[in-house]
């Protein structure tokens, strides 16, 4: 995409914009160049992180960010790319802290409240942190989203005293999180941080975007209704505001995931579902689809960050 400006600028990223006219050009006539591009707007962003964390001797990444963000794939590049600079390291997975479902806090209406900080269980995630960076090893529990309760299977975990450890997880900026270990933390906010526009109007806000890679993702992955997604989504949003973004400020480093070509990976695949839906956001997204050139997930790299929400 030769019209756009490759750089991004270390912990100060603006909201960027994308002209959704040129991309679908682009997307016919330079699709190779267009994705290539793409991966490398992300890819950029972790070599920068990875070169700081080798340059600092960081001993702890903490990696927030929103829901449908991109943070699995993400902390697991990150610890590739380490892993390629003779450094060892361990990601570990805020969601299997998660307390069972019946100590879950609930909403108003009493619905479970997933997005809440409390939702975790935060004194056994403490001592957890504890003991894998005081004495180099713990016992890890592993969270099963299909009972809704934590496997009475614990995973032994035992690091070298060189092993860099990176939390993962929607609050993992959230300070009573690491409350005994303040020294040698790296923190990075992951978002989607684009818009998609045309003209002067913006076609897909980066939060729409966002929603579809929820929706989508949902779907295929995790047998959820769109319905039920949408149900969720206000939620979501509240629980972000509340309890993750008032923390991006205090990022190292904020990483923009957007990929410009993915709008044309959902027109193909997210808008023949929504079609026929009645819910009123259904009704906007697939009028914001149709703005949108159509793509077939089969152009989409091995090791691309959208394979993480598309089937």
């Amino acid at each position: 995409m030769r019209k756009i400006d490759l750089e991004r600028r270390h912990g100060n990223i603006m909201k960027n914009s994308f002209d959704l006219s040129l991309i679908n050009k682009e997307a016919k006539d330079n699709l190779t160049e267009l994705i290539e591009t793409s991966e490398y707007l992300y890819r950029s962003q972790v070599r920068h992180i990875v070169k700081e964390l080798v340059e600092f001797k960081t001993r702890i990444v903490l990696l927030a960010g929103p829901s449908s963000a991109g943070k699995t794939t993400t902390s697991h590049l990150i610890r590739e790319s380490l892993k390629a600079q003779g450094i060892d390291s361990f990601v570990v997975s805020l969601d299997d802290f998660f307390k069972n479902r019946e100590d879950t806090p609930r909403l108003p209406d009493g619905k479970y409240d997933f997005e809440s900080i409390n939702a975790i269980d935060l004194e056994y995630l403490n001592k957890f942190v504890d003991d894998l960076l005081d004495k180099r090893e713990a016992k890890m529990p592993v969270f099963d989203f299909l009972t809704g309760r934590r496997k009475p299977e614990l995973v032994d975990v035992k690091l070298n005293d060189h092993t860099l450890v990176i939390f993962e997880g929607i609050h993992a900026l959230n300070p009573t999180l690491i409350q005994n270990h303040d020294e040698d933390i790296y923190k990075i906010y992951i978002c989607i941080n684009s818009n998609f526009f045309i003209g002067k109007q913006i076609i897909i806000p980066a939060k729409r975007l966002r929603q579809m890679r929820r929706l989508i993702r949902d779907y295929y992955h995790r047998g959820h209704s769109l319905s039920k997604t949408f149900e969720l989504w206000g939620n979501v949003v509240r629980g972000e505001d509340m309890f993750i973004k008032p923390f991006k400020t205090t990022a190292n480093y904020i990483l923009d995931s957007t990929h410009m070509y993915e709008p044309l990976i959902y027109a193909s695949y997210l808008a023949p579902l929504l079609k026929d839906m009645q819910e009123e956001e259904a009704k906007e997204l697939c009028l914001m689809l149709e703005k949108c050139g159509k793509l077939k997930k089969d152009v989409i790299p091995k090791d691309s960050l959208l394979n993480e929400f598309i089937e």
